[in-house]
């Protein structure tokens, strides 16, 4: 009788022990107080090179940093003009010169602009590469044209 009182006492902490074990497992599948869903992605730069090219697409997400480099070559009066669509704002625009052992006139760089994506949606950075005191041709097609997909 002693036996089998053993048993049973032996089966009902094994039970509570099982059923203490997946109540735990129950809690830590349930996640943080947060909602449980998986935290979003930490904001990343996306690097457009070599140079941009028209028809390029990006996809990107809401706070990413998108920074284009586009051939360029302020020493000829020429630079570009830039046109941001709606899902993201133009936060610089700067020239590199190539690095040039002779410091020659005349040579070429990298137009350096750096793009943050403020909203979900589609939209467009165009550009026209020309000397700003040459207006350009009626109905000119941009030079650039470079589709953001922000989600």
């Amino acid at each position: 009788m002693e036996t089998l009182r053993r048993k049973r006492i032996g089966l009902v902490c094994a039970g509570a022990l099982a059923a203490a074990l997946l109540a735990a497992a129950a809690l830590a599948a349930c996640g943080s107080s947060t909602g449980g869903g998986a935290s979003p992605a930490a904001p990343k730069t996306i690097e457009i090179t070599p140079v941009a090219q028209t028809g390029t697409t990006v996809e990107a997400a809401v706070g990413d940093t998108i920074v284009v480099s586009l051939d360029a070559n302020a020493t000829t009066g020429y630079s570009w003009a830039l046109t941001a669509g709606d899902t993201f704002t133009i936060e610089s625009s700067k020239y590199v010169p190539d690095p040039s052992p002779s410091n020659v006139a005349g040579s070429g760089g990298t137009q350096i602009v750096t793009l943050k994506v403020t909203k979900s949606g589609t939209s467009d950075l165009t550009g026209t590469y020309r000397q700003q005191w040459n207006s350009p041709s009626p109905g000119a097609q941009p030079d650039l044209s470079l589709t953001v997909r922000a989600k």
